[in-house]
């Protein structure tokens, strides 16, 4: 597996470092550890001249630091990491490099250094899990008061994962995804498909639309049922479960609250000619919502 874990030193940042040095990955594991140097936009004059190029040097330093700081955090990898930088957008670069590389994992902090810190996803960890055409962790760890990652929180430590499967295809390609991670029994996966609750809207329908609903709930527990078989087949200790609810992302959401759960994973099915709906409703709801680390399958 190919992962490219990008950092920019902050604490955020860091913590997702820390995550990853613990999540279960599969035996030649390559890890790039990715920096992103983001000139201001500024138009170069004789005056910007004198303190642009130090600015840049300056910036580059922060880079370096914060690939060292990252490369302390994930030691223990049994992987082979290296390192590179980039100059430009940040998010784009991300996304671009992924592309090239042909990673099949690229792992951002939900936070990284912004004004506006508190906000539940920061743009750069949104753009990429809009635009990447790979698989994205988007790491969301407990935080302090202040917004900062909780140092007693032992980060990566995944001991709950929801996977919201469902009976369409992508599913299938879902279940491959998720089964190349190296789960154990310590790792509680649990298959939930979330079905829409359907609306009696007339008394002479109501016996036929019962009757429908259980059919509906049938086929989903099956569903989860079937796709937890495959992760204990992977190692790990798993259960299924449905739910039936008004809102698929809202129920996903509340329901990874409820059991405390430390990830959820959601298939990307949304792939369209517009960028903006490149990432399905449900799996963007449940990436802006949910209190825990996110894995987009694609």
């Amino acid at each position: 597996m190919k992962i490219l874990l990008a950092v920019d030193g902050s604490a955020h940042s860091l913590a997702a470092c820390r995550y990853l040095a613990t999540f279960p990955l599969p035996a030649s594991t390559e890890v790039e550890i990715l920096t992103v140097v983001n000139p201001p936009d500024v138009v170069l004059t004789g005056q910007t001249e004198l303190w642009y190029p130090q600015f840049i040097e300056h910036q580059e330093e922060i880079s370096r630091q914060a690939i060292e700081s990252a490369r302390a955090a994930i030691s223990k990898l049994d992987a082979m990491v290296t390192s590179h930088q980039m100059t430009g957008h940040i998010g784009h670069c991300i996304v671009e490099r992924a592309k090239e590389q042909q990673v099949n994992l690229v792992v951002v902090a939900a936070k990284g250094h912004s004004a506006f810190e508190r906000v539940l996803l920061g743009s750069v960890s949104d753009y990429v899990a809009t635009h990447a055409t790979c698989s994205v962790l988007v790491v969301r760890v407990p935080t302090t008061s202040d917004g900062q990652p909780a140092q007693d929180v032992a980060a990566g430590n995944i001991g709950k994962a929801i996977i919201a499967v469902d009976e369409r295809e992508v599913s299938n390609k879902l279940l491959d995804r998720i089964c190349q991670f190296a789960w154990t029994a310590d790792h509680h996966l649990t298959a939930v498909t979330a079905s829409v609750k359907l609306e009696v809207f007339r008394e002479d329908i109501l016996a036929t639309t019962m009757e429908e609903a259980a059919r509906r709930r049938t086929i989903a527990r099956r569903c989860a049922d079937a796709a937890a078989a495959r992760f204990s087949e992977c190692g790990a200790n798993a259960e299924g479960h449905s739910i039936e609810v008004e809102h698929v992302g809202k129920g996903l959401v509340e329901y990874a609250a409820r059991s405390h759960s430390d990830l959820i994973v959601v298939g990307d099915t949304g792939r369209g000619a517009i960028s903006r709906i490149f990432l399905g409703s449900t799996s963007r709801y449940v990436l802006h919502h949910v209190h825990c680390s996110v894995l987009i399958a694609r």
